[in-house]
């Protein structure tokens, strides 16, 4: 029976995933992962052109491929590995494997001469193959101990993260344990049965099509790259990028309309010194203006058709900085107006408060964008976020009739409003596995989402940590941190008790329970509107707020008739 066949296909099968991974990321290639498929293209290759020879010395050569693919395979399987658990590779253990890599094949390449790795080989045929039948030399053992460490090494890591609980998700954990296992015991298990056929090929091949889909569900989790695909699509803004050098690495099109020349300059290169026009503007290499000291300080570009404001990002990978990001958002509009600003002072308040409205509704956007994708996860609330931003906006229209509570102003109304869709955010911190479960928690599982309300508190100050506007941050903070409080003293996760909860809190507690109520759950089936109103009046003084529960009873009529319209549009 002639196996040659066999190690042609795996060649090909190589060659078809390194094409389809390339294809599949197209917009985003991970240069470890790329070089991880081509060195195994290169280690089958070798496997190939070895059980193909005819003679000693083509078999010796097919095999020395072979071995050069799979010491660099295994090195970029671990530093791949590493970066799916989120975990930050040193420098000087990557110069240190490398150095080791690149000896072991110096090994190999010259064993011919040394008899270092191999001694006394000869060839003979097994199945149709072209087998090389040798005395192992010690660079065999120290081959061994280079795989050994880099398997282990791997091990760690993923173990590690699933016990230090990372931020990575427990399934891309446990495809990449099993891979490891599976990949260890296909090379060990023929070995110690003293098997001459050698799986590593298809090993390969399997191990790389668990790349591909862990690669393919990573830009699931990718959340700051989505918010950046759904920034990009916004009209009006654009970027440059350089590196630590000053040297330029890209732009997009709307950058283009600006520096029409940047479409002439090569990557990684510096701008040259006749393009006066972009050093000028951008502050190239200007005495007294530092990029750094000027970080998220805006200043203005225009030419002669267009003009924009620009702020400088310094941009980060693990806590290191590499480079600098220009943002630009089209001014033009504004420009052409302050230019006539004696003549069009009317024209020009149109422009800052339709500028301004802008701005806003792209942070709620975002804001909301967010919210909505991380309820996306939750199997049991699904338009949750929507649902409750009406009701907080039919209950704060109730609330400004009644003058008896003085800090609800229209101004708290709106705040309020535009909070509403954070309520939950810190459900982002919640592990897929409780978060998805279809059917109710045990204690230790709700012990675990208790604590969304902490996290949410959290990311939230984080989110708006800049915002000019300090009551909207309070007001968004105390929603997602205080919602789940009660009257009484019994809620979570501080046990605040009466007006102790922040009034904006008390306020999305309501909304927050009648949603649930009225709403289908996956554990449980949709109440009626009277079961649920009468749920909240017996529970007023003790999970609720009496005074704001009672007015919240009052919208009854506008919420029966909002919750049958989104009944009937589903």
């Amino acid at each position: 029976m002639d196996l040659r066949i066999v190690y042609i296909i795996a060649m090909f099968i190589s060659f078809a995933q390194l094409v389809i991974f390339c294809e599949t990321t197209a917009n985003k290639i991970n240069k470890n992962f790329l070089f991880l498929f081509i060195t195994t293209l290169i280690s089958n290759f070798g496997y190939a052109s070895s059980v193909y020879a005819t003679g000693l010395e083509a078999a010796m050569l097919g095999n020395l491929v072979s071995y050069i693919g799979s010491i660099f395979t295994i090195l970029y399987m671990l530093i791949v590995v590493v970066g799916m658990c989120n975990r930050r590779f040193f420098l000087w253990i990557r110069v240190f494997l490398f150095a080791c890599a690149i000896a072991l094949c110096t090994m190999i390449a010259t064993t011919s001469v040394t008899n270092f790795f191999f001694n006394h080989p000869s060839i003979s045929k097994l199945c149709g193959l072209t087998v090389i039948n040798s005395e192992n030399g010690p660079g065999m053992l120290i081959y061994i101990i280079y795989l050994g460490g880099i398997n282990i090494a791997a091990f760690v890591v993923v173990i590690n993260s699933i016990i230090e609980r990372k931020k990575v998700s427990k399934r891309t954990l446990r495809a990449l344990l099993i891979m490891l296992a599976f990949g260890t015991l296909s090379y060990l298990i023929p070995l110690a049965l003293g098997i001459r056929l050698n799986f590593m090929p298809y090993t390969y091949i399997v191990m790389e099509s668990i790349f591909i889909f862990l690669s393919s569900k990573a830009n699931t989790y990718d959340l700051p790259s989505n918010l950046m695909n759904v920034y990009k699509t916004r009209g009006g803004y654009g970027y440059i990028a350089f590196d630590n050098n000053k040297r330029f690495l890209g732009c997009d099109e709307f950058a283009l309309k600006l520096f029409p020349k940047l479409d002439f300059i090569p990557i990684d290169s510096k701008i040259p010194d006749s393009y006066t026009d972009i050093i000028e503007k951008l502050h190239y290499n200007e005495d007294g203006w530092n990029w750094d000291y000027n970080c998220n300080q805006d200043f203005k570009i225009a030419s002669e058709e267009k003009s924009a404001i620009c702020t400088i990002h310094a941009i980060s990978a693990n806590n290191k900085k590499i480079g600098y990001l220009f943002e630009l958002r089209d001014d033009t509009e504004q420009q052409n107006y302050i230019k006539g600003i004696n003549s069009y002072n009317k024209e020009l308040s149109h422009l800052v408060e339709e500028k301004t409205r802008q701005v806003t509704d792209m942070q709620d956007s975002i804001i909301k964008g967010m919210a909505i994708m991380v309820e996306s996860r939750d199997n049991s609330t699904g338009g949750h976020i929507l649902r409750t931003s009406d009701c907080i906006r039919i209950f704060a229209e109730e609330l400004l009739k009644h003058d008896d509570i003085p800090q609800v102003t229209e101004n708290f109304c709106k705040l309020l409003i535009k909070a509403a869709p954070m309520h939950d955010l810190g459900k982002i911190a919640v592990d897929d596995s409780i978060l998805r479960k279809p059917g109710k928690f045990d204690e230790t599982e709700y012990e675990k989402m208790k604590k969304h309300a902490e996290e949410g508190s959290v990311i939230v100050g984080k989110i708006l940590n800049e915002t000019p506007d300090a009551d909207f941050e309070r007001i968004a903070v105390n929603v997602a941190h205080y919602h789940h409080e009660k009257w009484n003293g019994k809620g979570y996760p501080e046990q605040l008790q009466g007006e102790e909860i922040p009034l904006e809190a008390r306020i999305m507690a309501l909304a927050d329970v009648f949603d649930a109520l009225v709403s289908k759950r996956c554990y449980k089936e949709a109440k009626s509107f009277d079961e649920a109103f009468e749920i909240i009046k017996n529970d007023l003084g003790k999970h609720f707020d009496p005074t704001i529960g009672k007015i919240f009873i009052e919208c009854r009529p506008r919420l029966e008739e909002y919750y049958n319209s989104v009944l009937e549009k589903n």
